[in-house]
């Protein structure tokens, strides 16, 4: 079917299999481009603004068979239930359902508890996971901040998928509510990056001596994260 130039959506297929593809815009984009979400499985064809719709299918159709591979590969979305362990904060705990209590979620010992119904589970242990970790990245970032005599004026816990973080320069941090999943070091690691920001709002050589300053072990934590950056973003 042909796409007109205001198409918002278009078709592709690999192997007689339907792959929708969503149509960007982009003013700062050079080249016509795909990316595939991470954590949705969405996947976005991006336009330079002269582009046409039809070229960019092109271009989709002849990139089929790599977008069929890119959503082959992502891992399946992980879901929290009874039962399940996992490393937070760089503890390993164990979801427990406890549907007769009235507290909510809380923790204890390696537990996480959560009341309620079954199907409101997974909302509440995330919404926990979130406000535990702004709890601790906001007291590590203050403490990171002052070893650079910087302020953190704010720190916000979000649902990011293209970055780990961000840092303003009027000291504003944000931060992927998913790094409390990685071991405690990688967590570190990004909340050290945006400080460092507070001092360099640049990725220069002086700004990557005062990340090292802040984080000796920032190539490791680097090198987890592209690593397991599925495995992160596998949880919804």
């Amino acid at each position: 079917m042909k796409q007109n130039d205001t198409a918002k959506t278009l078709t592709v297929y690999d192997q007689g299999t339907a792959i929708a593809v969503g149509v960007e815009r982009s003013v700062k984009a050079k080249r016509i481009r795909l990316r595939v979400s991470r954590r949705t499985g969405a996947v976005v064809l991006v336009l330079p603004r002269r582009a046409s719709v039809e070229k960019g299918r092109d271009f989709a159709v002849s990139k089929s068979a790599w977008i069929a591979e890119q959503l082959r590969r992502l891992p399946p979305k992980r879901v929290f239930q009874d039962g399940m362990p996992l490393t937070f904060l760089g503890r390993d705990v164990v979801i427990r359902h406890s549907p007769a209590a009235r507290r909510g979620v809380w923790s204890a010992g390696n537990v996480v508890w959560v009341s309620g119904a079954a199907e409101h589970l997974d909302r509440r242990v995330r919404d926990f996971l979130k406000s535990e970790f702004a709890a601790y990245a906001l007291a590590k970032a203050r403490e990171t901040a002052a070893k650079i005599d910087a302020k953190v004026q704010k720190l916000t816990v979000r649902d990011t998928v293209s970055r780990w973080g961000s840092c303003s320069r009027t000291g504003h941090v944000s931060l992927s509510w998913r790094l409390g999943l990685a071991p405690l070091y990688v967590a570190d690691y990004v909340i050290a990056h945006e400080i460092a920001h507070l001092a360099q709002m640049n990725h220069s050589a002086a700004f990557w001596r005062v990340v090292a300053g802040l984080c000796p072990d920032y190539e490791r934590a680097e090198a987890w994260l592209k690593k397991n950056a599925d495995y992160l973003y596998s949880f919804d």
